[in-house]
């Protein structure tokens, strides 16, 4: 079997924003269109309490959305450095105005979600943003302050109030917590309502940790 061939196997050879054929993770078609877009601040209808400033890079809908699907659900873990990169952006555009050294937040997946996808896909999208933007010269950490607590219940089939309420009960601080110095950006791939980074604000607050900002790649939201 010649090497190419091979390659076929482990390699996939479609792009994975629109499906097309491709020598790497992206066209050079979707590499063009999201190398054009500009993130901005997005909120969620209606806005839950206590969410900090959240930035998009765009809303959740074509290649975005195949490129997360095919990313989180298929494992194309090679998408990662892509999607870093395009986190790190979000982020820069985030920070505010003289913060000092920023310090990445993961919202965590459970034990058994990053079982299924070989890893937590938000830290490994949070690290790979970080090398990201100290290649340019920022001061940046990425720091695991919450733990993920298993999951009661599916929130596909619980209205916005008991989303809000399990989202509540999601996560924990891990050790104390401590005051962390500099801007602290809360970082996903997704926001839908808001209610888990709220909860997840919320948790940190309480353990003496001020969440600044929001980043996530996509919203299902409009941005503002």
């Amino acid at each position: 079997m010649l090497l190419a061939d091979l390659l076929d196997l482990v390699l996939p050879a479609t792009c994975a924003g629109c499906d097309e054929p491709a020598t790497g993770p992206l066209c050079e078609q979707c590499r063009a269109a999201l190398a054009a877009v500009r993130p901005g601040r997005t909120r969620p209808v209606p806005e839950p309490p206590g969410l900090p400033p959240v930035f998009a890079l765009a809303a959740y809908a074509g290649s975005v959305r195949r490129m997360l699907i095919q990313y989180k659900e298929r494992n194309r873990h090679e998408l990662a450095p892509v999607l870093g990169g395009l986190l790190a952006r979000v982020v820069a555009a985030s920070v505010p105005a003289g913060a000092g050294p920023v310090t990445l937040v993961p919202v965590p997946a459970t034990s058994a979600a990053a079982r299924r996808r070989f890893g937590d896909h938000v830290d490994r999208l949070a690290v790979a943003a970080a090398a990201t933007l100290r290649r340019r010269g920022a001061e940046v950490r990425v720091e695991g302050l919450l733990r993920a607590l298993p999951k009661r219940e599916d929130s596909t089939e619980l209205s916005a109030t008991e989303r809000a309420r399990a989202a509540a009960q999601a996560f924990a601080v891990r050790g104390r917590g401590r005051p962390v110095g500099g801007a602290v950006i809360l970082v996903d791939d997704i926001i839908t309502t808001g209610s888990t980074l709220a909860a997840s604000t919320a948790r940190l607050a309480a353990a003496g940790v001020r969440v600044h900002r929001v980043a996530v790649l996509a919203a299902t939201q409009r941005a503002a």
